[in-house]
């Protein structure tokens, strides 16, 4: 791991704010979508997902907005809520830089004979420098 400007305590205390995992839910904003992360080094990964429907081929570009604006907002606060969560730990503001975020769906229903209705994954990973 090379996270020059934290100290293994802080890093310790990273950690433990980014586990969602025994004992802790990563839905506590929304029960339909989810928030995991992995700390790669000085790269933070922040890994949104959620369960989206689409009324027909032809709505899913105006849809597909929505589900932007959700997932920005969501990792957004998230975001927020780490660097509050750490203040309070280590008494000083942990730095983040975002360096990239991306989306994309992945549909995993779609019976056009019987109903224009599809069923997707969306995700968005954003990629953030911490220091």
């Amino acid at each position: 791991m090379n996270i020059s400007n934290l100290t293994s305590l802080e890093i310790n205390m990273l950690g433990q704010i980014l586990d969602t995992t025994f004992g802790r839910t990563s839905t506590a904003e929304s029960a339909t979508a989810s928030i995991k992360t992995n700390l790669l080094g000085d790269i933070l990964d922040v890994r949104y997902a959620c369960i989206a429907h689409f009324g027909c081929e032809q709505a899913m570009s105006q849809q597909k907005q929505q589900y932007d604006d959700e997932s920005v907002k969501l990792t957004d606060d998230y975001m927020a809520s780490v660097k509050k969560q750490f203040k309070q730990a280590a008494g000083r503001a942990l730095k983040v830089k975002q360096l990239s975020t991306d989306d994309e769906i992945e549909i995993i229903s779609s019976q056009p004979h019987i109903s224009p209705k599809r069923v997707a994954y969306y995700r968005r990973v954003s990629r953030f420098e911490i220091s």
